[in-house]
């Protein structure tokens, strides 16, 4: 984990929610994250620290998926492919707390130091 992001944590209060987006760079962005030195962000880590009562789940368009909050879980996925190609199935977003609030904590891991823990294909084109 030597390549992974400082652990953030946040809090939505109410109405506060999270465009869609993706935690990845795009091909579009190549000056993302080139301060760390660290490559793009291979996956993310986001976990719930708090029960909501309402509203505030994180939504995956792409496929119609829905996290709800639950105090001490987590949420993990693969921002990247195994050839680095960007998973466009991660977009994800946040509704709105509609009431109290939400703390979550979260890390993004890089690349970099990661090739035998998740290593490559055996194509280049490999995408599981």
């Amino acid at each position: 984990m030597s390549t992974a992001e400082v652990l953030q944590f946040v809090n939505y209060g109410i109405g506060w929610h999270y465009e869609p987006h993706f935690d990845y760079a795009r091909k579009e962005t190549t000056e993302a994250f080139k301060e760390l030195g660290w490559g793009n962000r291979i996956a993310t880590c986001l976990f719930y620290m708090s029960d909501v009562e309402a509203g505030s789940a994180t939504v995956f368009p792409p496929t119609g998926a829905a996290v709800w909050p639950r105090k001490g879980s987590a949420a993990f996925c693969y921002n990247l492919y195994p050839n680095d190609k960007g998973n466009e199935f991660t977009r994800h977003a946040t509704f709105p707390v509609i009431f109290l609030s939400k703390w979550v904590s979260n890390t993004w891991i890089h690349e970099h130091r990661r090739e035998f823990h998740r290593p490559c294909g055996l194509t280049f084109d490999a995408e599981m």
